[in-house]
């Protein structure tokens, strides 16, 4: 790879932080740059010199507008259609009652309607109590047969920064105005 002569690399600060593994300061690098879908992104990046720590932190720089993306499960077919989560969606499933809400360290996804189903598939025993046992039982066997199981059913995408996509052309959206 050939540099080009006008590139700069990001600058390096050193800060008062200490690092979590051997206690010396660490560095950050800030560094911007452009993604499609995303726009316009922060990297900030802190660095230990002397254990070789690392712990790199992506940032949108902006925001556009808030929106909300549903699709219908029609065929089995769509649970291999491509959704992209921002770090600032969250994505709902109103027939299962359940929500997969971004975390403070979220990094967005690209998954796929099945990826989605499985990981709430996979993750049911997490949930499990005394009190809502029959229902994450119904919900295991509902999703042990996605083909059959899952027609009718909705996935939403509510994406504050309006970056989510659902890739499909039956895909509906909306764009929220934000308060």
């Amino acid at each position: 790879m050939h540099m080009n002569d006008d590139y700069e690399p990001p600058p390096e600060i050193e800060t008062s932080i200490d690092c979590p593994v051997c206690g010396s300061k660490l560095f950050m690098i800030y560094y911007t740059t452009n993604i499609p879908y995303e726009g316009k992104i922060v990297i900030n990046t802190y660095v230990c010199h002397k254990c070789m720590y690392k712990n790199p932190q992506v940032f949108t720089d902006n925001q556009d507008r808030k929106q909300r993306i549903e699709l219908s499960i029609e065929t089995p077919d769509d649970l291999n259609t491509l959704i992209y989560r921002s770090p600032k969606a969250s994505i709902v499933l109103p027939d299962l009652g359940t929500e997969i809400l971004p975390g403070n360290e979220s990094n967005g996804e690209i998954t796929t309607v099945e990826g989605i189903l499985l990981t709430i598939r996979n993750r049911l025993d997490l949930f499990i109590d005394e009190t809502n046992a029959e229902k994450v039982e119904s919900m295991k066997l509902l999703l042990s047969d996605l083909e059959r199981n899952t027609i009718g059913m909705k996935i939403i995408v509510e994406d504050e920064s309006g970056k989510s996509m659902i890739h499909s052309s039956r895909a509906v959206v909306e764009y929220i105005k934000k308060d």
